[in-house]
């Protein structure tokens, strides 16, 4: 199943409110002050930027959207067969993050 597949399905999933959010992904919105208004909106607008099919137990995706204020935001979610797991959600860190897409390189001390 393509990107484009699975981001229709956590999209319908949300929308039909077939969601869980995990308790560190609330204890992460809080600490950050992320509204769950910001993390539904970048879910229906966003797009799958990394894929973790070997996730357990279920396979996540890493979407990155921009909120209503144009600031990027990324939510992990885990697609199940009856719901979507929201797992954490962060802001684009510079010192992880080249720009919203692009990863910087791990640099091992």
């Amino acid at each position: 199943m393509g990107n484009r597949e699975v981001i229709e399905q956590i999209r319908e999933k949300l929308r039909e409110k077939k969601y869980r959010l995990s308790l560190h992904s609330q204890k992460r919105m809080d600490k950050r002050r992320i509204l769950f208004s910001e993390v539904e909106y970048v879910i229906s607008t966003g797009k799958i930027i990394e894929s973790y099919p070997d996730d357990k137990p279920f396979p996540s995706y890493l979407i990155l959207g921009d909120t209503y204020q144009k600031k990027p935001l990324y939510v992990l979610c885990a697609l199940g067969e009856d719901m979507v797991h929201i797992i954490t959600v962060h802001w684009m860190d510079p010192k992880k993050w080249l720009d919203p897409e692009t990863r910087r390189e791990r640099r091992y001390e």
